[in-house]
Protein backbone atom coordinates (compact mmCIF):
# COMPACT_ATOMS: atom_id res chain seq x y z
CA UNK A 1 0.00 0.00 0.00
CA UNK A 2 2.89 2.52 0.88
CA UNK A 3 4.20 2.30 -2.78
CA UNK A 4 0.51 3.10 -4.12
CA UNK A 5 0.25 6.45 -5.75
CA UNK A 6 -3.58 7.01 -5.19
CA UNK A 7 -3.23 6.25 -1.10
CA UNK A 8 -0.03 8.57 -1.65
CA UNK A 9 -2.15 11.70 -3.44
CA UNK A 10 -5.23 11.54 -1.02
CA UNK A 11 -2.83 11.88 1.59
CA UNK A 12 -1.09 15.09 0.18
CA UNK A 13 -4.94 16.03 -1.28
CA UNK A 14 -6.29 15.80 2.69
CA UNK A 15 -3.01 17.93 3.60
CA UNK A 16 -2.81 20.42 1.23
CA UNK A 17 -7.05 20.95 1.38
CA UNK A 18 -6.65 21.31 4.93
CA UNK A 19 -4.11 23.95 4.64
CA UNK A 20 -6.44 25.96 2.60
CA UNK A 21 -9.74 25.12 4.42
CA UNK A 22 -8.08 26.12 7.73
CA UNK A 23 -6.75 29.23 6.47
CA UNK A 24 -10.27 30.27 4.51
CA UNK A 25 -11.71 28.91 7.80
CA UNK A 26 -12.38 32.74 8.67
CA UNK A 27 -14.45 33.32 6.19
CA UNK A 28 -16.59 30.44 6.37
CA UNK A 29 -15.49 29.06 3.49
CA UNK A 30 -13.63 25.70 2.09
CA UNK A 31 -11.66 25.39 -0.88
CA UNK A 32 -14.08 23.56 -2.70
CA UNK A 33 -16.60 26.24 -2.91
CA UNK A 34 -14.17 29.18 -3.13
CA UNK A 35 -12.37 26.98 -6.34
CA UNK A 36 -16.42 26.86 -7.58
CA UNK A 37 -16.65 30.64 -7.05
CA UNK A 38 -13.63 31.23 -8.98
CA UNK A 39 -14.54 28.70 -12.24
CA UNK A 40 -18.10 30.32 -12.09
CA UNK A 41 -16.23 33.45 -12.05
CA UNK A 42 -14.06 33.22 -14.82
CA UNK A 43 -16.46 31.59 -17.02
CA UNK A 44 -19.36 34.23 -16.42
CA UNK A 45 -21.52 31.54 -16.01
CA UNK A 46 -22.25 28.39 -16.93
CA UNK A 47 -24.69 25.20 -16.29
CA UNK A 48 -24.54 22.21 -14.02
CA UNK A 49 -23.50 19.71 -16.53
CA UNK A 50 -20.65 22.26 -17.67
CA UNK A 51 -19.67 22.94 -14.32
CA UNK A 52 -19.53 19.20 -12.94
CA UNK A 53 -17.34 18.30 -16.28
CA UNK A 54 -14.78 21.33 -15.61
CA UNK A 55 -13.98 20.49 -11.94
CA UNK A 56 -13.86 16.75 -12.99
CA UNK A 57 -16.71 16.29 -9.93
CA UNK A 58 -19.92 14.39 -10.30
CA UNK A 59 -23.69 16.25 -10.95
CA UNK A 60 -24.71 15.82 -7.46
CA UNK A 61 -21.96 16.68 -5.65
CA UNK A 62 -21.87 19.92 -7.75
CA UNK A 63 -25.74 20.38 -7.40
CA UNK A 64 -25.39 20.20 -3.26
CA UNK A 65 -22.47 22.83 -3.33
CA UNK A 66 -24.21 25.03 -5.72
CA UNK A 67 -27.02 25.01 -3.29
CA UNK A 68 -25.34 25.94 -0.07
CA UNK A 69 -23.29 28.31 -2.51
CA UNK A 70 -26.63 30.10 -3.76
CA UNK A 71 -28.36 29.88 -0.03
CA UNK A 72 -25.06 31.73 1.09
CA UNK A 73 -26.26 34.49 -1.56
CA UNK A 74 -22.39 33.66 -2.87
CA UNK A 75 -24.13 32.15 -6.07
CA UNK A 76 -27.36 32.61 -8.07
CA UNK A 77 -29.33 30.41 -10.63
CA UNK A 78 -30.43 32.29 -13.71
CA UNK A 79 -32.89 30.48 -16.57
CA UNK A 80 -31.60 29.80 -19.81
CA UNK A 81 -33.46 28.94 -23.03
CA UNK A 82 -33.53 25.30 -22.02
CA UNK A 83 -36.23 24.27 -19.83
CA UNK A 84 -34.51 21.44 -18.59
CA UNK A 85 -31.36 23.62 -16.82
CA UNK A 86 -30.45 27.08 -15.74
CA UNK A 87 -26.94 29.26 -15.91
CA UNK A 88 -24.97 29.41 -12.64
CA UNK A 89 -23.81 33.00 -12.03
CA UNK A 90 -21.57 34.62 -8.99
CA UNK A 91 -23.23 37.17 -7.28
CA UNK A 92 -21.78 40.72 -5.93
CA UNK A 93 -21.25 38.79 -2.62
CA UNK A 94 -19.53 36.21 -4.28
CA UNK A 95 -16.83 38.75 -5.76
CA UNK A 96 -16.37 40.47 -3.02
CA UNK A 97 -15.72 37.18 -1.02
CA UNK A 98 -12.83 36.34 -3.75
CA UNK A 99 -11.48 39.73 -3.42
CA UNK A 100 -11.91 39.36 0.48
CA UNK A 101 -10.23 35.93 0.88
CA UNK A 102 -7.23 36.67 -1.48
CA UNK A 103 -4.90 37.15 1.11
CA UNK A 104 -5.78 34.14 2.93
CA UNK A 105 -5.62 31.81 0.32
CA UNK A 106 -2.39 33.74 -1.13
CA UNK A 107 -0.74 32.69 2.60
CA UNK A 108 -2.09 28.88 2.34
CA UNK A 109 -0.63 28.80 -1.49
CA UNK A 110 2.66 29.67 -0.23
CA UNK A 111 2.23 27.58 2.43
CA UNK A 112 1.31 24.68 0.18
CA UNK A 113 4.20 25.12 -2.11
CA UNK A 114 6.49 24.88 1.01
CA UNK A 115 5.23 21.75 2.05
CA UNK A 116 5.61 20.11 -1.74
CA UNK A 117 8.58 21.85 -3.19
CA UNK A 118 8.58 23.30 -6.12
CA UNK A 119 9.05 20.64 -8.38
CA UNK A 120 5.91 18.60 -7.23
CA UNK A 121 3.70 21.75 -7.45
CA UNK A 122 5.00 22.08 -11.09
CA UNK A 123 4.30 18.56 -11.64
CA UNK A 124 0.97 18.78 -10.13
CA UNK A 125 -0.20 21.46 -12.58
CA UNK A 126 1.10 19.70 -15.49
CA UNK A 127 -0.80 16.85 -14.68
CA UNK A 128 -4.28 18.84 -13.57
CA UNK A 129 -3.41 20.85 -17.42
CA UNK A 130 -3.41 17.39 -19.21
CA UNK A 131 -6.69 16.55 -17.62
CA UNK A 132 -8.52 20.16 -18.45
CA UNK A 133 -7.97 21.97 -15.10
CA UNK A 134 -6.92 24.42 -14.61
Amino acid sequence: MDECTAYRLRILNRAISKLYDDALRPFELRIAQLNTLVVVMQTQGLTPNELSQRMHMDASTVSRNVERMCNSGWLKLADIDDARSHEIQITEKGMKLIADVAPAWEAAQRDAEELLGVSIGKAIARGANRLGGE
